[in-house]
């Protein structure tokens, strides 16, 4: 589990092979994906761009947790 910027309530987490970024101490989650399936990958990627409750440094963060999540389920990482 990573939090996307200091003091930021959004952390991602893999778990049972989702990927998922929600807020902290809520039910609440901007996406969840497959990180080993690359439309999903995608689509989750264009999900955190579209975003209006992230800030740009917390989309950054995610598309880089994003695509560390993948290059893992890929074997790359």
């Amino acid at each position: 589990m990573a939090r996307l910027v200091a003091d930021s309530p959004w952390l991602i987490q893999q778990m049972a092979g989702i990927v998922t970024l929600f807020k902290e101490y809520t039910e609440e989650v901007i996406v969840r994906f497959n990180p080993a399936d690359a439309n999903a990958a995608a689509l989750a990627q264009k999900v955190i761009h579209d975003s209006d409750q992230l800030t740009d440094e917390e989309k950054c963060f995610a598309h880089f947790w994003s695509g560390y999540f993948y290059a893992y389920a890929n074997g790359a990482a």
